[in-house]
């Protein structure tokens, strides 16, 4: 077992192999999120077709590029945002009472929560979002991105994912002040569906909220590393991506251990 100031990287596995046995538990619960994203791939899909078909100069991207870009986006919503993320599990065992009983655990909780975030996103990630892209692939014309951009891809979203934990435990953190979130979750939600670029590419935004995009983290969840994989973005702006996704990443995570910290102390002053 290896531990390091109180992170113990067992974990991980033990969380991972809980959601596989969660998978074999709620199969029907697994099948209704299958069809519902691959029913959402074609009814992107479609738009795209429909509004080309109008247009053609919509966009100076191809048509099978962009609903590659669009299909990309639906089936990546379940790692990258999922419903039950983190900041739902916090905010629900804040108003059980129980969130103390996650603290006092001998491991640092926001490696806890990240293990739990990692287990549900890797089982997502094999068993519904890359099937999910087969059938897309035979049915709706998906791309499938050539090995180098496959690995940048995949580096990018990892990275990505790092983003989206953060931003959902920093919202979580806020419900151990609040109680509730709900309204609090909305607004991040409709910023997020608004500047992370997953349905419609943020290259055909006006340039000035594109700017505010460019300047957001939220690109940095979907834009990002779907671009990438479309090949959307040249050699040199794949590594000013991989840096502008890194340097969230640093300040999302200083800013959530400082905020943990206040945090801990007051429920410490208020007996819990």
């Amino acid at each position: 077992m290896v531990r390091v100031k109180g992170v113990d990287f067992s974990t991980s596995g033990a969380f991972l192999k809980n959601e596989f046995y969660n998978l074999s538990i709620y199969k029907t619960s697994f099948w209704f999120n299958f069809v519902f994203t691959f029913l959402m791939m074609y009814t992107v899909g479609y738009v795209w077709r429909a509004l080309y078909a109008t247009n053609p100069n919509v966009s100076d991207v191809p048509l099978p590029q962009m609903i590659t870009y669009a299909v990309l986006g639906i089936a990546l919503e379940a790692v990258l945002h999922p419903h039950n993320g983190p900041q739902i599990y916090m905010m629900e065992q804040v108003r059980k009472g129980a969130i103390e009983l996650d603290i006092l655990k001998p491991i640092d909780f926001q490696f806890y929560m990240f293990s739990k975030t990692m287990g549900v996103m890797f089982v997502r990630l094999v068993f519904l979002v890359l099937p999910s892209l087969v059938i897309a692939h035979f049915l709706f014309s998906f791309q499938i991105a050539k090995i180098v951009q496959m690995l940048l891809f995949l580096i990018s979203l990892l990275l990505s994912f790092c983003i989206s934990f953060l931003l959902n435990f920093f919202i979580g953190l806020i419900s151990m002040v609040t109680m509730n979130i709900k309204n609090i979750y909305f607004g991040y939600n409709a910023l997020l569906r608004f500047f992370a670029g997953q349905m419609i590419p943020l290259w055909l935004y006006p340039s000035g909220i594109k700017y505010l995009s460019d300047i957001l983290p939220f690109r940095g969840i979907y834009a990002i590393p779907m671009s990438i994989y479309v090949g959307d973005v040249g050699a040199f702006g794949v590594i000013g991506d991989l840096l502008f996704q890194f340097s969230w990443i640093v300040i999302l995570l200083v800013a959530t251990r400082l905020y943990m910290k206040y945090v801990f102390k007051r429920l410490m002053i208020q007996g819990g």
